[in-house]
């Protein structure tokens, strides 16, 4: 299952109650893919979303959508008319939020379930941060972004191809708006992958940085040992002074160490700013003889 069907199948668990049922289903009319005078139509790809649509519509507004496949739809006018009325819209040609639904923080979380339930999409974490509401409705996105401001969780706002989407990016945003809700689990959850792919991502960075060390220590070994070979074949090493030979005997001695490690291997003779400009000299010679 993907992240949204988790948080989705989540709240539909939620209790329905008394007090907030109108409040979360005028969240799922708002967010519906059509909803005016002439008609309702729902589309819900879960089963568990579409029954709880039927369980609010039916118990509370004594109304059964038809249903076939993934849509749930009213054709009555008499029967949306019912609906206008009883959010108290009777002579308005659209739906907007009523206030005095969402109050209180109960009813507040509610409606978002509802509207989440209907238009709601958030991206597996793996792969970014990113939580969407999508309603085709302009006066239902603007004043979610109005109540969503109130509740201290501004959204982003964005027109798409004709459609209203309001938007979070940020992982500790998206982890409020989930938790506001009613998914603390998934709130939660999204939590912990964060936290895990933070960890992964920080053991990566030092295994990069480590890896990209190791082959900076090698290649500038590699070059040195190359100029010390070079330097015993044409008889120079012997002729240079005893802190230079000496030198170019321990890096052949021990070409994997580190300049750190072959300081310790000189039992602290040499200090590894010394090391470094004995070994940079052996190379420069070995270079300037070859010219």
């Amino acid at each position: 299952m993907s992240f949204t069907t988790d948080i989705k199948s989540e709240l539909c668990h939620v209790p329905v109650t008394d007090e907030t049922a109108l409040a979360e289903c005028l969240g799922m009319l708002l967010f519906a893919g059509q909803f005016s005078r002439e008609s309702l139509r729902i589309q819900c790809e879960m089963p568990a979303v579409r029954h709880r649509v039927l369980q609010l519509m039916g118990r509370y507004m004594d109304l059964w959508p038809e249903e076939a496949d993934t849509i749930l739809q009213l054709r009555d006018p008499h029967e949306i008319a019912r609906i206008f009325e009883l959010y108290g819209y009777e002579r308005e040609s659209s739906l907007p939020l009523n206030r005095a639904l969402v109050e209180d923080e109960q009813s507040r979380s509610a409606f978002l379930r509802g509207a989440f339930l209907i238009g709601g999409y958030v991206s597996t974490p793996e792969k970014g941060y990113h939580l969407e509401l999508v309603t085709p409705h302009y006066h239902a996105a603007r004043q979610l972004s109005s109540l969503l401001g109130e509740m201290e969780l501004p959204a982003g706002y964005i027109l798409r191809r004709g459609i209203h989407v309001l938007y979070y990016k940020d992982s500790a945003a998206i982890e409020e708006f989930l938790s506001a809700c009613g998914a603390t689990g998934a709130a939660m959850d999204l939590m912990l992958k964060k936290v895990e792919r933070e960890f992964r991502n920080d053991i990566n960075r030092k295994v990069n940085c480590e890896t990209a060390n190791l082959t900076k220590t090698v290649g500038a070994a590699a070059k040195q040992i190359a100029a010390i070979e070079r330097l015993q074949e044409s008889g120079m090493l012997d002729n240079l002074p005893e802190n230079l030979r000496q030198t170019a005997f321990l890096r052949l001695a021990n070409p994997e160490m580190s300049l750190t490690e072959l300081v310790a291997a000189a039992n602290g003779a040499i200090s590894r700013p010394g090391l470094n400009n004995r070994l940079r000299r052996l190379v420069q010679l070995a270079e300037e003889a070859e010219k």
